[in-house]
């Protein structure tokens, strides 16, 4: 199955990037005073990032911009996703980096300099303690602290949200982001409380992109899991209908993607070795020659131990050889033939 190296970044880009979750979560852990004075019903996403350099190594970012106030003043609303598994000891400064970088947009484009409201999720195994910027400093005389920048930044730190104050949130389908986003390094968990990560997507399906968004999570799910083809099975059978089937349908996506991956990079190996085979043989019998025949070879070599590596794997997550001949669009005496093949190296 295709796993790939920031799924954390992608789920959460794909998440926060949706107006309606967007706004459940700033409606839920953003304070009252400030809630008040945003026109969320405004709230629109720009279509950039300001991580640069050294930044985009710590944060993802999704931002909007929301009027604020009777005035209808422009704020920016950043949410930030914390690559680490680790807290940031001094956050502030790459807050201020990152807030100084859209400012100077701001200026290079002759726009209005507007306010950022950061927003920090972090889903690290150790709690995040938030601090002022000035007990950065140590022994600092009272005198001093004036001359220092002071500024604010709200944090969601899942770990210290407990499950049952995440189920009784107001919202739909940000339930189940902050779930799944919580215990995304415990698949454990994930295989147990599986009702519990998809807590009514049944009742939310048919609603308005309801379906693509549940299809969303579980893409993430079987991204940051390794589960047999039987314990995926076992867990997709204790999920309610509809969500069952979108579950099978992602899942058997997965599995032809991780095929088609698996055959393509077969491919290119017995290219380049058909390539350097080639090579060899061109110098006896003529370059051009040898290439072609080489390459042929190498395809055919390639594809056929990619065949054979596929066909193992499957075997091992508890694929019966009549299915990985099904898959595989092969005859099972091939694919047996296969397996020996591997049992043999």
């Amino acid at each position: 199955m295709p796993h790939s190296h920031h799924p954390h970044d992608e789920f959460f880009k794909a998440a926060f990037s949706r107006k309606e979750i967007a706004i459940d979560y700033l409606q839920q852990f953003l304070p009252e005073r400030v809630i008040k004075r945003l026109n969320l019903q405004e709230l629109s996403l720009v279509n950039n990032s300001f991580t640069t350099g050294k930044l985009r190594q710590l944060y993802s970012d999704i931002v909007y911009t929301c009027p604020y106030g009777a005035g209808k003043q422009q704020v920016l609303l950043t949410f930030l996703l914390e690559h680490k598994s680790y807290p940031e000891k001094h956050p502030h400064f790459q807050l201020l980096r990152y807030m100084l970088e859209i400012w100077e947009v701001q200026l290079r484009q002759k726009q209005a300099l507007t306010p950022v409201l950061p927003v920090i999720f972090y889903h690290g195994e150790k709690s995040w303690k938030k601090l002022p910027l000035r007990s950065y400093f140590k022994n600092l005389d009272e005198e001093l602290k004036p001359y220092l920048p002071e500024f604010q930044y709200h944090l969601t730190d899942l770990d210290h949200l407990k499950d049952e104050e995440i189920l009784q949130l107001k919202a739909r389908f940000l339930v189940n982001v902050l779930l799944i986003m919580k215990h995304a390094r415990d698949p454990d968990y994930l295989r147990r409380q599986v009702l519990q990560v998809f807590y009514r997507t049944d009742v939310h399906i048919p609603g308005h992109g309801g379906r693509n968004f549940v299809r969303t999570l579980f893409v993430y799910f079987f991204k940051i899991t390794d589960f047999s083809v039987q314990q995926t099975k076992e867990i997709m059978d204790k999920l309610k209908e509809p969500v069952k089937k979108v579950a099978k349908s992602t899942y058997d996506r997965f599995v032809e993607m991780g095929l088609k991956e698996g055959l393509e990079k077969g491919l290119q190996e017995g290219r380049e070795k058909g390539i350097e085979q080639g090579i060899e043989q061109g110098l006896q019998q003529g370059l051009q020659q040898g290439l072609q025949q080489g390459l042929q070879q190498g395809i055919e070599k390639g594809a056929q131990k990619q065949s054979r590596i596929v066909a193992q794997n499957l075997l091992t997550k508890g694929m019966l050889p009549e299915e990985i001949a099904e898959i595989l669009e092969m005859s099972l005496d091939s694919v047996q033939e296969l397996l020996n093949q591997a049992e043999e190296k």
